[in-house]
């Protein structure tokens, strides 16, 4: 199991205050930061970022005493996917939660829908967001940059069937 080198990280803040993280060899990208208050009450929080073109980062919160916490992935400030898992403080398995399973209509499916409209992932303003609504239905939320550039496109997809429950354009986010 992962345990969190807290005595690194230490060394790393009172080397730099604003000591964020570090690169791996292949490139991933690895974000570090304490959370909670002190003593028991002190989390550390990780981020794994593969290089591209994986999606998704490995998010790992740990104890106070460097044990992991809960694991899981994650669509880079949007969802969790998969199986996540959540340890007690010794780091015995306490439960698992399995983010995909509403979702008949998967993430894959998806992607095969951004590519079958040719949309550029990596485009200003692209978001896939999903979740459940208050009547327990799961969908999923795609903002894209229109072809035009003069705005975004946005749909709204269901979870089970994957149809396209409502599709229409929107104007680019006023920044402040």
């Amino acid at each position: 199991m992962k345990t969190f080198d807290i005595e690194n990280f230490n060394k790393q803040m009172t080397l730099s205050p604003q000591y964020e993280g570090f690169y791996l060899e292949d490139s991933t990208y690895i974000k570090q930061f304490a959370a909670g208050g002190e003593g028991k009450d002190k989390l550390y929080v990780e981020f794994e970022s593969p290089p591209s073109p994986a999606l998704f980062q490995t998010y790992r919160v740990f104890y106070y005493n460097g044990k992991l916490k809960l694991e899981g992935l994650q669509f880079p400030n949007d969802f969790e996917k998969g199986i996540w898992r959540e340890y007690d403080e010794q780091g015995n398995l306490i439960k698992e939660t399995n983010y995909d399973e509403p979702f008949k209509f998967s993430f894959e499916d998806i992607l095969h829908w951004i590519e079958e409209r040719d949309i550029d992932m990596k485009a200003f303003d692209f978001r896939i967001a999903r979740g459940i609504d208050d009547y327990g239905k799961p969908g999923w939320d795609i903002t894209w940059e229109r072809a035009d550039k003069k705005g975004l496109r946005r749909a709204f997809i269901d979870g089970i069937t994957g149809e396209i429950e409502k599709e229409f354009d929107q104007d680019y986010p006023i920044e402040e």
